[in-house]
């Protein structure tokens, strides 16, 4: 059983976020200038003392975080990977993790494949960079990716590497794109991709109408919040942690390979402000819960080759969801992961 955790490349600054965001920015400016909107209210997240407010441009520091998420289980990452018509963003701190000879988790990449607008952070919905489909772009994102496939970290499953696309169902090309990346794939002496959509905003077309292999569960399923539909809009929006853990177990078992995924914790209100939407009553016991019950659905329903478990996310910080300690909760989160799926034999760092 391998866990693969969601990871945001976003803690450095670009050029293009000096241009839209103000000199500097990075999500950490959102993070540390959150405050709560009712008693109670759990912010701002506070990075633990062990990782504070850093950049991943610091290669000493990412070397750090990959061997702390090893100990405690976390044995694969699953980086964001930004795309758009050949021009990538975020794409340094890869560049660093893929050449590093000190970092042994394995990982994957899934194609951020949605416009960048300034909705990102609870603004306008100004499409900043947006995504252009066509088979000339297929061929560029296949050129972006094929060297991160052949780093010998990279996840492959029956000599495919792995490839999540973030919501296939908002490219109407995304049939093509496959069929182009499979015969790019096997020119480049691999049996193809083994291609998996996430099953995003609630999504869940089955991966065949794309002519992918599988299906990953996004977390948390958007569907089995039910209070989340009824809602003003216009205001924070409480959802109960535990009614949607329960609801996303309860869901039928698919006709398709669907991998499943967890999440610690959900709070978007440093992005959203006043419209955001969180989740009260989070706890480690039943983050444990939704673990357990993930690795055993896995280890009852899907083959051996494919017993992998997402957690969303790492370092999601900007929406309250992340694995990485703060300074409340400390390692609880790393801990359970270590607890059920193993990790070495470190001791505990909180």
């Amino acid at each position: 059983m391998k866990i693969i955790a969601m990871y945001l490349p976003q803690y450095h600054a670009i050029p293009e976020n000096d241009e839209w965001w103000g000199k500097d920015f990075t999500e950490w400016r959102s993070v540390a200038s959150a405050a709560p909107y009712f008693e109670g209210h759990y912010q701002p997240h506070v990075p633990h003392k062990s990782i504070g407010y850093y950049n991943l441009l610091d290669a000493k520091f990412i070397k750090k975080q990959h061997a702390m998420a090893l100990r405690y289980g976390v044995s694969a990452f699953c980086y964001y990977y930004y795309n758009f018509s050949g021009k990538t963003l975020l794409e340094a701190p890869l560049r660093v993790i893929s050449a590093s000879t000190d970092i042994s988790n394995e990982f994957c990449l899934c194609w951020a494949n949605h416009d960048w607008t300034r909705a990102w952070y609870g603004q306008s919905k100004e499409v900043l960079i947006r995504q252009e489909y066509s088979h000339e772009n297929a061929v560029r994102i296949f050129e972006g990716v094929k060297g991160y496939f052949a780093n010998d970290r990279y996840i492959t499953i029956d000599r495919k590497p792995l490839f999540l696309v973030f919501n296939p169902g908002d490219n109407p090309l995304m049939a093509k794109y496959n069929e182009l990346w499979q015969y790019l794939a096997r020119a480049e002496g691999y049996a193809g991709l083994f291609l998996a959509g996430m099953e995003a905003l609630g999504d869940r077309i089955p991966p065949a109408v794309h002519g992918f292999d599988a299906a990953v569960e996004f977390a948390p399923d958007w569907a089995c919040a039910l209070e989340f539909a009824r809602e003003n809009r216009d205001c924070v929006r409480k959802i109960d942690y535990r009614t949607v853990v329960m609801n996303m177990n309860r869901k039928p078992i698919p006709p398709y390979t669907r991998f499943r995924c967890v999440f610690p914790g959900w709070d978007n209100s440093p992005r959203y402000k006043g419209a955001a939407t969180l989740f009260t009553d989070c706890s480690p016991g039943v983050f444990k819960y939704a673990l357990e019950a993930a690795v055993n659905y896995t280890r009852k329903h899907l083959p051996e080759n494919l017993h992998y478990v997402f957690i969303n996310a790492w370092n999601e910080w900007g929406e309250g969801c992340h694995l990485e300690p703060d300074e409340r909760y400390g390692f609880s989160s790393l801990n359970i992961v270590r607890e059920i799926c193993g990790g070495g034999c470190a001791a505990s760092e909180a």
